[in-house]
């Protein structure tokens, strides 16, 4: 069991006062023949006042001693984690709804096949209106979903912030305020990652939601001028050159 500091302060007490009385030499008198040890208040009150100095000088020591072992201990270091996986888990939201997501695997060439409105030059692969819908629809729908799955993580988030604060709060030395320091810092860097997430997943839907408008703009457009440019079916007679001649009167 280590002794505590009253206890090692009471032992240098101890030895300093065993080294001045081994190192004082003691006044001597010789009365009669006979050698005597005379008493000397004042030395003896020097001794004590030097002794007393040199306790205080201990204390102080064993003071600054507490001092740096506060500050260089630790334990206010891990309440942070990583939120890779929940970032992962609301980018692919949106292609669990059988959306077309930013996350997706060949996203451009995803999104030209999806709406061939992007691209008047060819229609290959031409999706139906109701396919290009749905997949509009699925989108939005995917994004709320990644919205809610954010609000659905407050509740730990919350306890992540008390932990901390908790720390903040029984933090016995520098090096552990530091340490908590750090880790809201790494805190509010997750924020801003679930931020830029969040923002992400609205532009998704903003840009697939334009284009699927801007899309059928397209194609209508596109159904006019081939009705109006379509050459008469055979068998269809032209009602301005193929029609009889009025009777004559």
């Amino acid at each position: 069991m280590k002794p505590n500091r009253s206890s090692w302060i009471l032992r240098a007490f101890l030895i300093a006062v065993a080294c001045l009385l081994v190192e004082s030499d003691p006044a001597l008198a010789q009365l009669g023949g006979g050698t005597q040890i005379v008493f000397d208040p004042t030395m003896f009150a020097r001794q004590m006042q030097q002794l007393q100095q040199e306790t205080t000088t201990v204390t102080n020591l064993a003071q600054q001693l507490q001092y740096v072992i506060k500050n260089t201990t630790g334990g206010g270091a891990g309440v942070w984690q990583s939120n890779q996986n929940l970032l992962t888990t609301l980018g692919n939201l949106i292609n669990e709804q059988e959306g077309l997501s930013y996350t997706a695997q060949g996203l451009t060439q995803q999104f030209q096949q999806l709406y061939p409105g992007y691209n008047t030059a060819t229609t290959a692969g031409v999706q139906s209106p109701r396919a290009t819908t749905e997949t509009t629809l699925n989108t939005l729908n995917g994004a709320l979903a990644s919205a809610q799955a954010q609000a659905q993580d407050f509740q730990a988030e919350q306890a992540s912030l008390q932990g901390l604060e908790l720390k903040n709060q029984t933090a016995v030395g520098r090096l552990q305020a530091i340490q908590v320091s750090n880790e809201i810092a790494l805190a509010q860097v997750q924020q801003v990652q679930m931020l830029r997430q969040l923002v992400m997943a609205m532009m998704n839907s903003q840009n697939v939601a334009a284009a699927d408008k801007l899309n059928n703009q397209v194609q209508s457009s596109l159904a006019a001028q081939a009705l109006f440019s379509a050459p008469p079916s055979a068998g269809i007679p032209d009602i301005f050159h193929d029609a009889p001649p009025p009777p004559q009167p």
